[in-house]
């Protein structure tokens, strides 16, 4: 009886580290986080399916914009922060007033975490190139 318990132990204790291994695959471009400390910078790109043709006549250049929010989560229980797209419209807004929209858009994205995750940062930083089109 004990060594089925010792059995079952070893096999429960396998399954947990390689399902958090198996959590922590590597992102593009970088290493997988590492499972007691991680502070890595993973550069983040998505391409839009949207193709617009513009010219020199229907829009304004405006200049760089850049925006950098954080999220938190503590314990995996308590969670907060915005790294949403409305942070770097914000900012835009901010320094051109008459700012319609961002195009360009890039960003990277830092990952903290401390203990496969019992305390974790995300910090975003968005940068692209705000515009404004003639009416």
């Amino acid at each position: 009886m004990n060594k089925w318990m010792a059995m079952l132990g070893c096999v429960s204790i396998g399954l947990v580290l390689t399902g958090c291994a198996g959590l922590m695959t590597a992102p593009p471009s970088g290493v997988a986080p590492g499972g007691l400390f991680s502070d890595v910078n993973y550069p983040s790109y998505r391409e839009s399916q949207t193709r617009f043709t513009f010219t020199h006549d229907d829009l304004v250049i405006l200049g760089p914009v850049t925006a950098t929010s954080e999220s938190q989560c503590i314990l995996g229980l308590v969670a907060q922060g915005d790294n949403g797209f409305g942070n770097l419209m914000r900012a835009a807004k901010a320094k051109y007033p008459e700012c319609d929209g961002v195009i360009n858009i890039q960003w990277d994205t830092r990952w903290n975490l401390i203990c496969m995750g019992l305390m974790s940062k995300v910090t975003a930083t968005v940068e692209g190139t705000a515009i404004k089109i003639k009416r």
